[in-house]
């Protein structure tokens, strides 16, 4: 990555973070009840994402209230925040960025730029 940051930043925004968790989910589902026919997902698919909502919160570690902000696409802080991206199999970092608070971010090779003048 170069140093003059000519790429966009990735967005690892609270509404990103909405969006991949709920894709985590329907994918998951989807491939849970898919392999075999005949499907019958209508009848169960809101009670397997609710499992399977839990399970993703259970594997970031992270608290229900927590869960259900980062879900709805609230802010939720930084600890928990990470956690649910390492948990989605996204790490911010390798990508340059550094999450900062419940909803901000900035490119790191940038922040170091700053503290070194």
């Amino acid at each position: 990555m170069s140093d003059d940051h000519s790429l966009p930043m990735p967005d690892f925004s609270p509404a990103m973070l909405k969006g991949f968790l709920h894709a985590r989910v329907k994918m998951e589902f989807y491939m849970a009840a898919y392999p075999n026919a005949p499907l019958k997902a209508g009848v169960d698919q809101v009670r397997r994402e609710a499992g399977l909502r839990g399970e993703l919160r259970k594997r970031a570690g992270v608290s229900a209230g927590d869960f259900k902000r980062a879900w709805s696409g609230l802010g939720v802080d930084l600890e928990a925040r990470l956690k649910l991206w390492r948990a989605l199999g996204v790490s911010p970092t390798a990508h340059g960025v550094r999450l900062i608070g419940a909803d901000q971010q900035e490119w790191m090779a940038r922040r170091r730029a700053d503290d070194a003048a």
